[in-house]
């Protein structure tokens, strides 16, 4: 039933909905470059956009459309950009490609396809449709953080063992660095949870924003723990990378609700070598690294 109003019933009005975020969408869309979307397997729900002509994929480290499954050979599909469109192509791959479950040597993709490798099956989005920018954004969301918008603990732990795989393929220098804010139950107590919320996000807005490349990435490991990994980094870069993140978010001022709230943070960093066998024993040594900052006082830089 209607509220009363001044002894009137009060007719619900439905709001007008603000069209600028569509035509933002719209606009976005129509430079989008044509997109394969996983729809089946892993990455699931991960866009590749065909930028440019002979773009590989397989399961080869230097793919680029690199996906880690057995049922795919190293250099399985090629994708070729000409004048009748995006044509994928076979290449002598030990299982096929099939293209809406007909196998295929060579095909002009139409929108809307369905490609099978292996056990991965992608969606053909042709160029400058909504869609594309659509399932690039639901993969964001799937894959970040709500609160600090970094990477969630099981992004980045996928994307860890990538980059040790690629790494180690490739001799490439790889970091890790394992950190925690110092205290933070106490921050939470003293000033209250959203204070809490206020210190992580505003933590990561400052690394993400000033601190760190856009190849390095951050990601929430857990509660007030977080972990950054710099692709092709030496050691002493890293540690320097460290400790400027330290001391500038020990001098930056959380202001919230009036109140000035100290924070500061203990840091763990490592270097992929020799010793190092998998994604988890990076990961352990990057640990005992903040381990031994915590334990020696906090608000310091480690290094294993």
């Amino acid at each position: 039933m209607a509220d009363k109003k001044d002894g009137k019933p009060e007719i619900d009005k439905t709001e007008v909905a603000d069209s600028d975020t569509l035509k933002i969408r719209l606009e976005e869309a129509k430079s989008s470059a044509p997109v394969l979307v996983v729809i089946s397997g892993r990455p699931l729900g991960k866009s590749f956009f065909v930028t440019r002509d002979g773009m590989i994929l397989g399961r080869d480290l230097e793919a680029d459309i690199q996906i880690a499954e057995t049922a795919i050979s190293r250099k399985h599909t090629e994708f070729k950009v000409t004048d009748e469109g995006i044509v994928v192509v076979d290449l002598g791959s030990t299982n096929g490609t099939y293209v809406n479950d007909v196998k295929i040597g060579k095909k002009v993709l139409q929108d809307g396809d369905l490609i099978r490798t292996g056990n991965t099956i992608l969606k053909f989005l042709k160029e400058g449709k909504i869609e594309n920018i659509h399932y690039n954004k639901m993969y964001d969301l799937a894959t970040r953080d709500d609160l600090t918008q970094a990477l969630n603990k099981k992004a980045i732990l996928e994307l860890i063992a990538e980059e040790f795989s690629k790494s180690l393929a490739r001799e490439l220098s790889l970091c890790l660095i394992m950190f925690d804010l110092d205290h933070f139950k106490q921050t939470n107590d003293k000033f209250g949870h959203l204070a809490g919320d206020f210190v992580l996000k505003e933590t990561c807005a400052i690394i993400k924003n000033k601190m760190i490349r856009s190849q390095d990435a951050l990601g929430r490991y857990g509660g007030e723990e977080f972990s950054l990994l710099l692709r092709e980094t030496p050691l002493r870069i890293a540690v320097e990378v460290a400790e400027r993140i330290r001391s500038t978010i020990e001098k930056h001022r959380f202001l919230y609700d009036s109140q000035l709230i100290p924070v500061t943070v203990s840091m763990g960093v490592v270097s992929l070598d020799s010793t190092c066998k998998s994604p988890d024993a990076f990961i352990a040594m990057a640990d005992k690294a903040l381990y031994d900052a915590k334990n020696s006082g906090r608000n310091k830089v480690c290094v294993r």
